[in-house]
C-alpha cells in the first residue's frame, strides 16, 4: 500500500464517541490470572480515524472487543456516546451495539445464501425497520460503496474487494456512531487492500468515525491517530501528519 493523504482535521468541539479511563480487563482461569489490559486511557472523537496497532498478544484484540461491546472491562470507565456501559443489561448492550457500531471483519461474514441487498439489510431487519426504509437505505449505501449494480448478486459472484465493500455497506445501514474494522485488508491482495482503505478514508472525510485494528503499518498510514498497544498498555498515541 502507498501512504495516502490522511483524514480530515478534527475539530476540538467534536463530540466524544469513545471515552476510556483507567480501563482494565482481567482473565482468571486454571492457567492463572492474566491482565490483558492495564489502565487504558483513550478518547476518540467524532470524525476521528484511529488505528489501534500492536503485536500478537499485545491486548489490541481485547481492546477491540471491548470497544465493540463484545466484552466488558473488569475495571475502569467506558463511555460510548456518553452512555456508561457498566450500567447496561446484556439486552441493552446488544441494542447499543446494533444501533451505534458498524462492524467490518477480516473474514467478511456475509451469508452465502443471501444476495448482496439481503446481506446489507440484515442489521435493519434486526432493528425492525420497515421494508420501504430498508430498500431505500440499501440503495443508498450500495451506491456509496460503488456496488449499486450488484444488489442481486450472490457473494460467490463477487471478488474479495467487492465482498468487503458489501460488508462496509452493511456496517453503514443503521447510521452508526462508529465503524470498527478488524484487519479489513487481511484477506485481500495489495491493490484491493488499497481500494478498501481509500473507501474507508473517503467515508471518514464524510464524517464517519472509524477505528481500525491492525498489525499492518501501511493500514495505519490512513489514520489521523495511531494507538500502540503492548503488554496490555497503551505505549504511545501519536497524531499522523
Amino acid at each position: 500500500m502507498t501512504k495516502s493523504n490522511n483524514s480530515q482535521t478534527i475539530s476540538k468541539d467534536n463530540k466524544t464517541v469513545i471515552y476510556m479511563k483507567s480501563l482494565g480487563k482481567r482473565y482468571d482461569d486454571e492457567a492463572g490470572v492474566l491482565d490483558a489490559l492495564k489502565g487504558v486511557n483513550i478518547e476518540i472523537v467524532e470524525g476521528d480515524f484511529i488505528a489501534i496497532m500492536g503485536p500478537s498478544g499485545s491486548g489490541k484484540s481485547t481492546l477491540m472487543n471491548i470497544i465493540g461491546l463484545l466484552d466488558r472491562p473488569t475495571s475502569g470507565v467506558f463511555l460510548l456516546d456518553d452512555v456508561d456501559i457498566a450500567t447496561l443489561s446484556e439486552k441493552k448492550l446488544a441494542e447499543l451495539r446494533r444501533d451505534k457500531i458498524g462492524f467490518v471483519f477480516q473474514s467478511f461474514n456475509l451469508l452465502p445464501r443471501l444476495n448482496v441487498a439481503q446481506n446489507v439489510e440484515l442489521p435493519m431487519v434486526y432493528a425492525k425497520k420497515s421494508k420501504a426504509e430498508r430498500s431505500k437505505k440499501v440503495a443508498e449505501v450500495l451506491k456509496k460503496v460503488g456496488l449499486a449494480d450488484k444488489a442481486k448478486n450472490k457473494s460467490n459472484r463477487l471478488s474479495g474487494g467487492q465482498i468487503q465493500r458489501v460488508a462496509i455497506a452493511r456496517a453503514l445501514t443503521n447510521n452508526p456512531s462508529l465503524i470498527l474494522a478488524d484487519e479489513p485488508t487481511g484477506n485481500l491482495d495489495t491493490k484491493t487492500g488499497v481500494e478498501i482503505m481509500n473507501l474507508l478514508r473517503d467515508l471518514n472525510k464524510q464524517g464517519v468515525t472509524i477505528v481500525v485494528v491492525t498489525h499492518n503499518p501501511e493500514v495505519g498510514d490512513y489514520a489521523n491517530k495511531i494507538v500502540m498497544v503492548r503488554d496490555g498498555l497503551l505505549r504511545k498515541t501519536k497524531a499522523v501528519s
